[in-house]
C-alpha cells in the first residue's frame, strides 16, 4: 500500500511540474525563436528538426530544473522536521534527566 502512496505522489509531482515546464517552454518560445537559439548553437540540418530539438531541449531543461528545485526543497523539509524531532526528543531527555537527578529533601 505504501509503494502504491509513493507512486501515485511521485506521478503527480512529476506530472505537474511537467505542466509547469511547458508553460515556461510557451513563454520562453513567445519571446524568442528557435532559429535564433539553434544559430548560435550551429545545428546544421533541417530547419523543422532543429527546431523540435530546440523545443524538446529547452522543455527537458525546464522540467529537469523543476524537479530539481522540488525535490531539493522536499529534502530539506524532510531534513529540518527530523532536526526538530531530534532536537525535542534531546530536550525532552535532558528534562527527564534532570529531574531524575534533583535532590529531594524532606
Amino acid at each position: 500500500m505504501l509503494n502504491l502512496l509513493k507512486c501515485k505522489c511521485l506521478f503527480g509531482f512529476l506530472w505537474t511540474s511537467a505542466i509547469a515546464a511547458g508553460l515556461l517552454t510557451f513563454i520562453f518560445f513567445s519571446f524568442i525563436d528557435p532559429a535564433a537559439i539553434a544559430a548560435v548553437l550551429n545545428l546544421a540540418g533541417e530547419v523543422q528538426t532543429s527546431n523540435i530539438k530546440i523545443y524538446l531541449g529547452v522543455f527537458v531543461f525546464f522540467w529537469f530544473t523543476l524537479n530539481t528545485s522540488t525535490y531539493l526543497a522536499f529534502y530539506f523539509g524532510q531534513l529540518l522536521r527530523k532536526m526538530e524531532k531530534e532536537a525535542a526528543e534531546m530536550d525532552q531527555r535532558n528534562q527527564s534527566h534532570d529531574g531524575e537527578t534533583g535532590i529531594h529533601t524532606s
